[in-house]
């Protein structure tokens, strides 16, 4: 992703302005997403070090409070391919798409990169796709009639939305595009929405899921990386990992890490 904002890890943790600069570069040139990198390989000095940067753009979440701020994105051979900790591809989609208080900001740090070459991290431009659709599309995609499966377990995010619109009155960051295309085939029969003509929900979504994956691009990342991006905005989702995941131990295989940021601490939104 040749397109992404690049900042140097010791540029932006030093200095008297720092970290100010990341959030401003973040918001500004990066238009909602960047990539810092680290020197060296010293990950719980760069954990803490990001948590410094991303506290300039929001208070730093423990989403799962047993893990800390950081959550571990490790590979399990027997998860669902397409799940989290899965081998296969995991579609686009925005974390805790149905909570009220859905989190701003996601940071990807990454300790292992995958031995086979594969697991890269997506992301897509929804405001982009939001502008391809038709103007009939987007309202059907306003109306609050979708719903999802919430997850468990979760804190500092809100309660779970009975029915909420997949696209807000204003596409400007404020509130957010509430997507996931794992809800597609599940609209197609009939199931999370609830609507008098389901079949038109589902071939609008569908129209939305095409669009969102045509301005996918993917990035690799690399140890002692760090990919942040505002998912009011992108989508993110993980490319295949390599065959033969089998040949190596759970120590060796594609580690990130993971953790979210809020509004702001005033309930502004940078």
């Amino acid at each position: 992703m040749s397109d992404v904002l690049t900042l140097k890890g010791r540029e932006l943790t030093s200095g008297p302005h720092a970290p100010g600069q990341f959030a401003d570069a973040v918001t500004g040139p990066g238009a909602g997403r960047a990539l810092v990198q680290f020197e060296g390989h010293d990950h719980p000095l760069n954990l803490e070090l990001s948590l410094s940067l991303l506290s300039s753009l929001g208070p730093v979440l423990s989403v799962y409070p047993g893990d800390g701020c950081w959550s571990d994105l490790a590979v399990s051979l027997a998860a669902d391919p397409g799940r989290t900790h899965g081998v296969g591809e995991n579609r686009l989609h925005v974390d805790l798409v149905d909570r009220d208080c859905l989190p701003r900001y996601i940071a990807l740090y990454c300790v292992r990169e995958d031995p086979l070459g594969g697991g890269a991290s997506a992301l897509a431009d929804l405001w982009h796709a939001v502008d391809v659709i038709s103007d009939t599309d987007r309202m059907v995609l306003a109306e609050p009639v979708f719903s999802y499966f919430a997850d468990q377990g979760v804190h500092g995010v809100g309660e779970s939305l009975e029915r909420f619109p997949v696209l807000p009155e204003r596409i400007d960051g404020s509130t957010p595009i509430r997507f996931t295309a794992k809800m597609r085939p599940h609209l197609e029969r009939g199931e999370l929405v609830d609507a008098e003509e389901p079949q038109v929900i589902a071939a609008a979504f569908g129209r939305f899921v095409d669009a969102v994956f045509a301005c996918r691009s993917t990035i690799r990342l690399q140890p002692g990386e760090l990919l942040v991006f505002d998912q009011h905005r992108y989508a993110h989702g993980r490319m295949p990992l390599g065959d033969g995941q089998n040949g190596y131990g759970a120590d060796e295989r594609r580690l990130l890490r993971q953790t979210y940021v809020g509004a702001g601490a005033f309930g502004d939104t940078r």
